[in-house]
């Protein structure tokens, strides 16, 4: 049952991280850097924001496996079909019509998405079920370069937002915020999250010793 709970636990974190991933998106103050291409490639091509990212998940989900030396974690396609679908509800369902106009509800909105990207990132990585490739290769990167998952995504999200500007993407003031904070925010609320992943560990010592 606690693995229920846990996979509960799991796909909120992803749909909470998608709308933030939205809210950004739409608040008009600059896409999120690994967003960027996305939306980049959605506005010069009839696709969606969703499907180019699961188009570029499944990518960077074989490149996992050549740096890890592993056989490809085919798991991984249900966080991706749900990060991708989920999206583009937000996008283009519940907030569609949403325009922020005025300054205030900019950033407000921006503030928002920032810290609802950064709690769900966490919560999600804090359960024993398949990452999103984006964020295993930050977790990969971080074993192999030893710098803190922070410094990992600044550097990742710093070189995405170069390449969404060169394809046109709405790159602005919140790109580089989410670029600088969005990492620090993660780890900040990966260390709060932590009563997660006391609930499966304490789960699997229990069946440990009913064997």
């Amino acid at each position: 049952m606690k693995y229920l709970y846990l996979f509960i636990i799991y796909a909120g974190g992803l749909v909470i991280s998608s709308l933030g991933l939205a809210l950004i998106i739409k608040s008009g103050l600059g896409v999120g850097p690994a967003d960027s291409i996305a939306v980049g490639l959605s506005m010069r091509f009839p696709i969606t924001v969703g499907s180019v990212m699961i188009a570029a998940f499944v990518i960077l989900l074989l490149l996992n496996a050549w740096l890890e030396k592993k056989r490809p974690q085919y798991e991984s396609l249900i966080p991706i079909i749900i990060r991708g679908r989920t999206v583009d509800l937000f996008l283009y369902g519940m907030l569609e019509n949403a325009n922020y106009e005025v300054w205030w509800t900019q950033w407000g909105t921006f503030s928002l998405g920032l810290l609802a990207t950064a709690m769900g990132v966490a919560v999600y990585l804090r359960t024993p079920f398949p990452r999103i490739p984006l964020d295993h290769f930050m977790m990969i990167m971080n074993e192999k370069t030893k710098q803190s998952k922070g410094f990992i995504r600044i550097i990742a999200e710093s070189a995405m937002a170069f390449v969404g500007y060169l394809l046109g993407a709405p790159v602005g003031i919140g790109t580089l915020i989410v670029a600088l904070l969005l990492g620090p925010f993660i780890q900040w609320s990966y260390f709060w999250a932590r009563p997660i992943a006391r609930l499966w560990s304490d789960s699997a010592r229990s069946s440990s010793a009913s064997d």
